[in-house]
């Protein structure tokens, strides 16, 4: 069986489980357990479902035990542990699993082969921190030796610093291959150390872990404990907000091609009238369709550095998960080094050996230990888009080389000096570089690893953090939660955003909240949904004109034209020169087949925007529905001066017609059809739709069918 239909149904089983389905979950595991032909899972299972069995007769009998709760949750846990092992058992010796370390590093040696790395140069133990990376990930469940060696090697003075962070991100693969609950204390302990580069990997691996076995931690109330302590340090809750909002950056990457998917503008096109798109009503007024945001909502950024500050005013792009440099270096991760899974996580650091020795230069051309320490120390590359920028500086010639680096030390020195200036890389800031840098190198690692499909990859996911249990247990904090509601907003994730600022619309009078959920629905075309919100907001003593326009937008949208109208109109009053405001009240009059009242107004906005060329195209229809043909053909003539379509043509053949000139209204009509690239079937079509209006304007429908094979005949 391919490894995609296992993984399918390891989750199947899980999910039972988790649902307390056990009846269910017990045929399920059987399923897969029969394909190992392993009989020690077998005894486990009947194990598991004699206990159950006996649970369910203890539950009803007529003595009520009191450890059935404690012993029921064991047995969600052991099926579970089972589950994985047979997983385990059947993926064995196949993709990665072929990395496991040697026969001769079991438990017994383990601790004592690795101790020996403290007194070895670099240059002579980089086999062994392979080989360390390579148990921690594949050791399922850590037993006291495995516990006692990650706390040895997290010691001070113990193994290197960036030893350390491979033993974190060995330890965050373990995790995310087969749950445990040890290795997740131990990550716990790693984030309260409080070393550099050590803790705030670990505590993007506790985010990770946690995101992917959110569904477990009910059944681990130890663990959930350790987790509720962390929120009692006041800085713990801005990291998370940090990893969050550097999380959702990386959306950007992938979703680039769907970005305008939640836009409004394809909703919309339903609730169009033919008419409107027809005289490209939508482009009389810039902006009129009311996109803009509310001019008075606090800019939650400008009061808020921690979420964007002058880090990332210098580089945004550069630090942004969905960056340009994951472009510019995907095609440098070709080189022999990345083949080797545990160089993706080593964090760049001047004394690696293997690069010193690749930018050896005893002609003097360049300076390596000065390019190498800026190379450290530069916040514009991750670790592995560094590696990536040496192993490329190797493979060209000296001379291009020697520039190259050239260019890259100014440009590390100039803009580590005007970060220094700006007191940039003080430690909250130096502190989310960290987060960035390692969160993008995760990024690289999911996405362009060769086996890549062989992992967990928390960025193909929905990252719908706000969603899972995990959420709360790590946040309770308002503010966080707004923030990063906000940024959801910001970024246009207008369907997470509206999740988040539900979780706090606690408040009786919370106005702005309000309205810009009823934004994200309007932007993700719920108008029914947004005006519930619009008219919620406008329930106070204070009405602003920025609102009544958002429910007017929204009564249009619905088809109540009436309603929509009546707010318009009162609009109006607020600011009767909004050019906005007038030209969707003509719009709207228009659509109610006022032409009278949406001519006057139409008038209106032209002499207030005379350069507004595009308001003659409504004008001249009004007066062609109102019989006042000669104007109609002022204005088409104006239209057909200027920028035209196949439409213009149209609307003024008709004019000419219903006139009685109709050797001009057949010119048109054929320059109609040539403007549309020859669509006859097009042209047809509109013609067609239009046969009312032609017939109330005095044409005979007996004539219409025969204008139509006229220009199929005799038009040049």
């Amino acid at each position: 069986m391919e490894n995609k239909h296992l993984l399918k149904k390891h989750a199947l089983c899980c999910q039972l489980v988790i649902e307390k389905k056990i009846h269910e979950a017990f045929a399920a595991i059987q399923e897969l357990i029969d394909l190992t032909h392993n009989s020690d899972l077998q005894t486990r299972l009947e194990n598991n479902r004699q206990t159950y069995i006996n649970i369910l007769r203890y539950s009803f009998g007529e003595v009520e035990d009191p450890a059935k709760k404690t012993v029921y949750y064991h047995l969600l846990r052991t099926l579970l542990e089972l589950t994985d092992d047979t997983l385990e058992m059947l993926l064995s010796g196949t993709g990665l699993r072929m990395y496991r370390t040697p026969q001769d590093w079991t438990a017994d040696n383990f601790v004592e082969n690795i101790k020996k790395l403290a007194s070895f140069p670099e240059d002579n133990r980089s086999e062994e921190i392979k080989q360390m990376f390579n148990y921690l990930w594949f050791t399922d469940k850590y037993h006291e030796t495995e516990r006692s060696f990650v706390i040895w090697a997290l010691q001070k003075n113990r193994l290197q610093w960036w030893e350390k962070c491979m033993v974190i991100s060995a330890m965050t693969l373990s995790l995310q291959r087969y749950f445990d609950e040890t290795k997740i204390s131990l990550l716990i302990d790693a984030y309260k150390s409080n070393e550099e580069q050590i803790w705030q990997r670990a505590l993007v691996s506790i985010f990770i872990v946690l995101f992917q076995h959110s569904d477990r931690l009910f059944l681990y109330p130890n663990l959930k404990k350790q987790i509720e302590e962390l929120r009692e340090n006041p800085q713990f809750g801005k990291n998370i907000e940090t990893i969050i909002i550097q999380l959702i950056k990386t959306r950007d990457t992938e979703k680039i091609a769907h970005q305008f998917r939640d836009e409004i503008m394809p909703q919309m096109a339903k609730f169009h009238s033919r008419m409107y798109d027809k005289l490209d009503m939508k482009n009389v007024v810039q902006d009129m369709l009311g996109e803009d945001k509310n001019p008075d909502w606090e800019n939650i950024f400008e009061d808020s550095p921690n979420l964007l500050n002058k880090l990332e005013e210098l580089s945004k792009l550069q630090m942004e998960g969905s960056d340009v440099m994951m472009g510019t270096f995907s095609m440098l991760k070709q080189f022999p080094f990345f083949d080797e899974l545990g160089n993706w996580f080593i964090p760049f650091h001047k004394e690696d050996w293997k690069i010193r020795a690749l930018l050896k230069d005893d002609s003097g051309a360049f300076d390596a230990d000065k390019f190498l320490k800026n190379m450290e120390h530069s916040f514009i590359l991750c670790n592995s888009d560094k590696y990536s920028f040496c192993l490329n500086v190797n493979s060209i010639p000296p001379r291009e080389r020697s520039l190259m680096v050239e260019m890259f030390n100014m440009e590390a020195n100039a803009l580590e000096e005007a970060a220094m200036d700006d007191k940039v890389l003080q430690k909250p800031a130096y502190q989310r570089i960290i987060f960035t840098q390692h969160i993008q190198d995760l990024y690289r690692f999911y996405k362009l690893y060769r086996n890549k499909s062989d992992f967990y990859d928390l960025f193909s996911t929905d990252m719908d953090f706000h969603n899972k249990d995990f959420f709360e247990l790590l946040l309770k904090d308002v503010t966080i939660l707004r923030n990063i509601g906000e940024f959801y907003f910001e970024k246009k994730y207008y369907k997470d955003a509206i999740e988040v600022f539900q979780k706090i619309d606690t408040l009786p009078e919370n106005i702005e909240l309000w309205q810009k959920i009823a934004y994200c629905h309007q932007q993700l075309g719920n108008y029914q949904k947004a005006l519930e919100y619009y008219l919620k907001a406008d329930l106070t003593d204070i009405r602003k004109l920025w609102n009544i326009k958002k429910i007017a937008l929204c009564y249009k949208r619905l088809g109540d034209y009436g309603k929509s109208l009546q707010y318009y109109l009162e609009a109006e009053k607020m600011e009767p020169e909004d050019l906005q405001v007038q030209a969707n009240l003509a719009h709207t009059y228009f659509e109610m087949n006022d032409f009278e009242s949406a001519l006057k107004i139409y008038f209106k906005v032209e002499y207030l925007a005379p350069a507004n060329h595009k308001i003659q195209r409504p004008i001249g229809w009004c007066s062609f529905m109102l019989g006042k043909y000669d104007t109609a053909k002022k204005y088409f003539q104006k239209v057909i001066d200027n920028e035209h379509n196949e439409h213009d043509l149209l609307n003024m053949g008709h004019v000419q017609w219903c006139s009685g000139d109709k050797q001009n209204a057949i010119a048109l009509y054929s320059q109609s059809i040539q403007k549309s690239t020859g669509n006859f079937d097009w042209f047809s079509n509109e013609l067609l739709a239009d046969n009312d209006i032609l017939i109330r304007h005095g044409i005979d429908k007996f004539d219409i069918p025969l204008m139509l094979d006229y220009l199929k005949f005799f038009r040049k």
